[in-house]
């Protein structure tokens, strides 16, 4: 681990009942966020999947994996997934990514931008860490809708199904291990302009930046953010 970033926790939840209702910082809801204030922690935010709104997305930020690590073998955690069984939600998979913003303006996590389009790339190499995906930001950052660019290597092997999360969350078809992997979120003021993009002659020009140093994505979709709580974590602090 080269990079200074701090260490951003994933955890992707189910939710069995009500996916549709919109997670406010209140009720058990806040009691679990409460749970997942522990030594290092400096932000953390939440998001649901547009395309299948029964996944949602917990991302608590650390300066260091073993802050993290510490966490996942405390009380606090097992206080955390007791709150979660009230509320009917199983974790489904916990990463952990080194992400950092790779534009000047970045409202992709949680900082404004109302869609988030996110992937993971896998089998990732030097070329898309360094040069393929630095590029495509300086690229993708220019387009209308843009509103920022993050994202980072994720630090253990990625288990995971190719192609958008629909195809992960139907649990049909053999899940794929892969060595490496680089998750990446890019916020849009819609995803119209999101889907557009992709139907341009600059993204037929400029697209094949995305297929270098990798082999493929998996878990395409869109996100929106609907809550974050910031360092200094005290409920008068919230957003």
């Amino acid at each position: 681990m080269t990079s200074t970033a701090p260490v951003t926790q994933i955890i992707h939840l189910g939710f069995e009942q009500n996916p549709d209702a919109k997670l406010d910082d209140t009720g058990l809801w806040a009691e679990a966020l409460d749970a997942c204030e522990s030594p290092g922690l400096q932000r953390l935010y939440w998001a649901r999947s547009l395309e299948h709104p029964e996944h949602v997305e917990l991302h608590l930020v650390r300066q260091s994996i073993s802050q993290h690590q510490d966490w996942l073998n405390s009380a606090s955690h097992r206080a955390f997934l007791a709150i979660l069984g009230k509320l009917s939600v199983r974790v489904k998979t916990t990463r952990h990514a080194q992400m950092k913003s790779w534009t000047p303006t970045d409202h992709s996590l949680a900082r404004g931008a109302p869609f988030t389009g996110t992937a993971i790339y896998y089998n990732t190499t030097e070329v898309w860490n360094d040069y393929a995906w630095p590029l495509w930001t300086h690229i993708v950052r220019h387009i209308d809708g843009c509103l920022g660019c993050s994202g980072g290597p994720l630090l253990e092997p990625v288990v995971t199904m190719p192609g958008p999360l629909s195809v992960s969350l139907s649990g049909k078809g053999e899940q794929k291990r892969f060595e490496t992997g680089y998750v990446v979120y890019v916020g849009w003021e819609t995803t119209e302009k999101h889907h557009v993009y992709h139907h341009t002659e600059h993204f037929k020009q400029f697209g094949n930046v995305l297929r270098c140093g990798n082999e493929g994505f998996a878990e395409y979709g869109h996100v929106v953010f609907e809550g974050s709580r910031e360092k200094g974590i005290g409920k008068g602090t919230r957003l």
